[in-house]
């Protein structure tokens, strides 16, 4: 088009030459031929700058439209690198792995991390080894495999709270995920911070160590698989374990905590858990809490490590003590 208009402009100036050869002598006619020949030459000038002008603007719009696209795409590293920053607690956040999967066998009893944050997102409530019936709304932690006394760590993590139940095949409904990004909001605060010991406990005595009345005895079923089932009868009564918190990591960094403030034993009136309450916003760890939940905050992992001894109870002896313990229990009910 350019180049078109640039060839008109050169015929209008060889009809000017043209005209003034053939004889045009008149002073007012050549002065006007001259001005027309201006003008029309300014005018494709005009045109011509103009012409640019929209092409280069075009073209503009057009990359900026392709790089919009390919960074939706994913195309883009650049695009894609750039971080999510939660604008509550500050923290960057971040995708769960789709491909994670759970370990849900145990031989010995299974340790889980109990928590809940402020909103009471993030949470996780049942141990992986748990059977269906007792899984409630999903276990999606990373659970510890306690076979004897030593050190272990439970934790929860981006991908395990964002992962599918693996018996019951649902999806946390307590974790919250953005839709457009994909990546999992942070854990702010604490409602609830513990760590449960499935299949510790007998129920003969509270976490004090008061021993509980025939009547008042949990009834526990005999089943052996205490491990995994909180509603079995356990081998100890609570008070001959010996459990302390190593460390409590959020995001692999130190979160501080009294270990002489965390409420130990078998708390709860319905199961055989040898529980460490950290946190409890409805139970005695809400008094003189082990840790500041104010300043408990992540976005990838939260973990507990904590070294257990005690554990040294025979098969043998301990089917005599559950033996023992239905024996009183029927007696009980008799009177």
């Amino acid at each position: 088009m350019l180049k078109k208009i640039m060839d008109m402009a050169c015929a209008l100036c060889l009809t000017t030459a043209v005209f003034a050869s053939c004889g045009e002598t008149s002073e007012g006619g050549s002065s006007e031929a001259a001005t027309t020949t201006t003008n029309a030459a300014e005018s494709a000038a005009e045109e011509a700058s103009s012409e640019e002008a929209a092409a280069a603007e075009s073209k503009a719009e057009e990359e900026t439209t392709a790089e919009e696209s390919k960074a939706e795409e994913g195309g883009d590293p650049a695009a894609s690198d750039l971080p999510y920053i939660d604008e509550v607690t500050g923290l960057e956040c971040f995708k769960p792995d789709p491909d994670y999967k759970a370990v849900t066998e145990f031989k010995g009893y299974d340790a889980f991390l109990m928590f809940a944050d402020s909103e009471w997102f993030w949470s996780n409530f049942s141990g992986q080894g748990y059977p269906e019936d007792l899984r409630a709304d999903g276990a999606y932690g990373v659970d510890a495999d306690v076979t004897g006394d030593g050190t272990y760590t439970v934790s929860i993590t981006k991908d395990s709270i964002a992962a599918q139940d693996a018996v019951l095949g649902s999806y946390n409904p307590q974790v919250l995920l953005d839709e457009n990004e994909g990546v999992v909001f942070p854990a702010n605060g604490a409602t609830v911070f513990c760590v449960d010991i499935t299949g510790i406990c007998d129920g003969t005595m509270t976490d004090t160590g008061e021993e509980t009345k025939k009547g008042d005895q949990k009834k526990f079923t005999d089943e052996v698989n205490y491990g995994v089932n909180k509603k079995a009868r356990g081998k100890y009564t609570g008070q001959e374990i010996s459990v302390t918190v190593d460390s409590i990591k959020a995001d692999g960094k130190d979160v501080e905590f009294d270990d002489a403030k965390i409420v130990k034993g078998n708390i709860e009136s319905d199961n055989n858990c040898y529980r460490l309450e950290i946190y409890n916003e409805y139970g005695k760890g809400k008094e003189d809490p082990a840790i500041d939940k104010s300043k408990l905050m992540f976005s990838q992992s939260l973990e507990v490590t904590f070294t257990i001894t005690g554990l040294d109870k025979e098969d043998g002896a301990a089917e005599g003590d559950a033996a023992e313990a239905t024996e009183e229990a029927v007696e009980s009910a008799a009177e």
